[in-house]
């Protein structure tokens, strides 16, 4: 068995899983989606938040994790690992965050551990992790995917929320979060999935706001402050995409009325006629009448917009 202390006993292993150690703790991040950025030399803010948090995250694949604290707010506050680890899904201040770090090997031992789908938006960088450890309470050996939330404010993580999925499957227990936000976003999707994008728009709130596709639609489009213009984004997403495969999976419920899940996407990118097979990050907020008020459905423009090796050739010849 592999006994981790998340503060003291990591060791980051870089080569394959065929040549891993044993005793070594894999983890290992994919590498920032980067948005074409031509006409200037500066990284855009939300390239920036990935490139801190990757910074911290090797801090703490280093065995480092004071590095990694470094970067911590004093005042940082969210839901780490709630319904696995005692208060994890409500700690406030670096200091509990700290504490709750320490307590993790008392429950999990860690085998693996691949940050993934790197995305941001304003100042959230959203992405997922992939586990793999053994839940001490029972011995059982647990795989699973983690939607994770972290704000970045002035290079300091302010806000982070690490939500595993399915914790009731682990513990017996559900998870301490409300889970209607997950719900309710699980009925309106069904209404889109069913052909009746009205059922879906009934859901939303007028003042609703947010991105979808950002990066590789017109900004214009991408971004809306209202049900009006999210509804002509509905409808003009056919100019841009032909959709064989859409496939929401790894809902997780967070704090404030947020949720998060992943969808498995198959287009042919109309512009270019590349297909595209890749995985979107999507957070949803719900208002206090339970309609969606906030939503970001965030894609990898890179894998949209970059010519394949492929095609490249075949335009040489």
């Amino acid at each position: 068995r592999i006994s981790t202390s998340i503060t003291n006993q990591i060791r980051l292993s870089v080569t394959s899983s065929s040549s891993t150690s044993p005793t070594s703790i894999i983890m290992s991040a994919t590498t920032a989606p980067q948005l074409n950025t031509a006409a200037t030399k500066q990284p855009t803010l939300q390239q920036s938040n990935i490139a801190r948090v990757q910074a911290l995250v090797a801090e703490f694949q280093a065995g480092r994790p004071e590095g990694y604290l470094a970067g911590v707010h004093e005042n940082i506050h969210g839901s780490v690992l709630g319904g696995l680890i005692p208060g994890g899904d409500d700690y406030r201040g670096k200091a509990a965050f700290q504490e709750l770090m320490g307590s993790m090997d008392q429950y999990m031992e860690v085998s693996k551990f691949e940050p993934k789908n790197w995305r941001a938006v304003n100042n959230d960088v959203l992405f997922n992790v992939d586990w793999a450890f053994v839940w001490i309470p029972t011995g059982k050996l647990i795989e699973t995917t983690a939607l994770v939330r972290k704000v970045v404010r002035d290079g300091m993580i302010c806000e982070k929320y690490h939500c595993i999925c399915d914790v009731e499957a682990i513990t017996g227990e559900p998870s301490p979060h409300d889970a209607t936000p997950v719900e309710r976003v699980q009925e309106l999707l069904a209404e889109y999935g069913a052909g009746r994008p009205e059922g879906y728009l009934a859901g939303v709130s007028d003042d609703f706001s947010g991105s979808v596709l950002q990066g590789w639609v017109p900004d214009e489009m991408a971004r809306f402050n209202s049900k009006e213009d999210f509804g002509k984004l509905m409808g003009e997403m056919e100019q841009y995409m032909e959709v064989t495969k859409f496939e929401p999976c790894n809902f997780v419920a967070m704090p404030n009325n947020d949720m998060m899940f992943n969808v498995n996407w198959c287009f042919t990118y109309k512009s270019t006629g590349k297909v595209v097979e890749t995985t979107a990050v999507v957070r949803k907020v719900l208002d206090k009448d339970n309609n969606l008020c906030e939503k970001y459905h965030m894609v990898d423009a890179d894998c949209v917009l970059e010519e394949s090796p492929r095609d490249v050739v075949a335009a040489a010849h």
